[in-house]
């Protein structure tokens, strides 16, 4: 359902080009989930920016269910990052004046929805919620909420629209270890019961761990390093 084809990616400096992607050849399977480790500025978020849309190779392909995003046109891509993408950050990026519900349904005012729609998203919402844990703070806003408490409801919003492919970047980098386990656990419940293909930047061997398959990207080049049976 993803597949990159010979992608290269380098930025231009004031000493010329600097390539931080060379030659990189991935092709993953629905519900599959994989993790990407490597040293801080190997390039793990422009690789996961890359798969998502947000940004693209200096050359290569990075196709999506059969579409080149290299090639769609920005509000094309838009429209496929939020019907099809979800992103996870270290940060959780929820908005402050927003309530938690409020938060997980944004990604769905996208577009515009009949009735039924929204009833069936608000729905979804509170089924997410409550299977994350986080049915009772639905009407809290973030800043009343722990750090892995807004983490999940960050998940629950890249989750709300059904997406294909859901990118975690560093998503427990910020969190205490027992949290962060706690995250991790959940990514992976949700990879399998939403039939998700997840892809997780982590510098955390553990979580890379508990993936079903396991890469390095070091000095441009990405290298599997591991599979797991799940």
């Amino acid at each position: 359902m993803l597949e990159l084809v010979n992608v290269c990616k380098s930025y231009s400096s004031a000493a010329g080009d600097v390539p931080i992607l060379a030659n990189v050849n991935l092709a993953l399977e629905p519900a599959q989930s994989v993790s990407i480790m490597g040293p801080s500025g190997s390039g793990k978020t422009t690789l996961l920016n890359l798969m998502g849309g947000l940004d693209k190779p200096t050359s290569g392909r990075v196709m999506l269910e059969h579409k080149n995003l290299t090639l769609l046109r920005n509000g094309e891509l838009a429209r496929l990052r939020n019907s099809c993408i979800g992103f996870v950050f270290q940060l959780h990026y929820l908005l402050p004046q927003c309530t938690v519900l409020e938060n997980v349904l944004l990604p769905t005012l996208a577009v515009h929805q009949s009735r039924p729609e929204k009833d069936h998203a608000f729905k979804r919402a509170i089924d997410l919620l409550e299977r994350t844990g986080m049915r009772a703070y639905a009407d809290a806003r973030p800043g009343e909420l722990s750090g892995g408490q807004r983490q999940r409801a960050a998940v629950v919003r890249a989750l709300i629209q059904k997406p294909a492919l859901l990118l975690a970047d560093e998503p427990t980098g910020s969190l205490d270890a027992d949290t962060a386990d706690q995250i991790a656990d959940l990514l992976l419940e949700l990879n399998q019961s939403e039939s998700v293909t997840l892809v997780i930047a982590t510098h955390s061997e553990k979580l890379a761990g508990k993936s079903q398959r396991r890469f390095q990207l070091k000095k441009t080049a990405l290298t599997e390093i591991g599979v797991n049976s799940r």
